[in-house]
This record gives C-alpha cells, sequence and structure tokens, in this order.
C-alpha cells in the first residue's frame, strides 16, 4: 500500500479549502477522509494525487491520469 505524506500546513490548507467549498452533508466524509492514510492516493492506480489538484479539488479520488 502506498502512503502519501502531507505536512501538517499542507493537511490544514486542505481542511479549508474542504470547508469552504463543500457545503453538502458529504463535506464531513471528506473532511474524515483527509485524515485517512490513503487521502492524497489515487483509487485506481495508486499513485500520487499532487497537493496542488487536492488544493483545487480536495474530493479527488483519482490522479490526473486515471
Amino acid at each position: 500500500m502506498h502512503y502519501h505524506y502531507f505536512t501538517l500546513e499542507q493537511r490544514n490548507t486542505l481542511a479549508e479549502v474542504m470547508r469552504s467549498r463543500l457545503a453538502e452533508p458529504s463535506a464531513a466524509a471528506e473532511l474524515e477522509r483527509l485524515r485517512s492514510p490513503d487521502y492524497g492516493v489515487c483509487e485506481v492506480c495508486g499513485g500520487d494525487i499532487p497537493f496542488v489538484r487536492l488544493a483545487a479539488n480536495p474530493a479527488l479520488r483519482r490522479c490526473s491520469r486515471c
């Protein structure tokens, strides 16, 4: 299994973006997913999803190739 590690500052930035953009009931689930070790890992190929892409859309579950 591949683990992607974000700095504390990056995780806080992603959490802020999630809170501001996800005004839906699924926001809580997305915030919880941020805490999981596989957050930032593509669910198809297992590759990294770059921080820049996640900052633009924190709910992404796939990399740009998949």
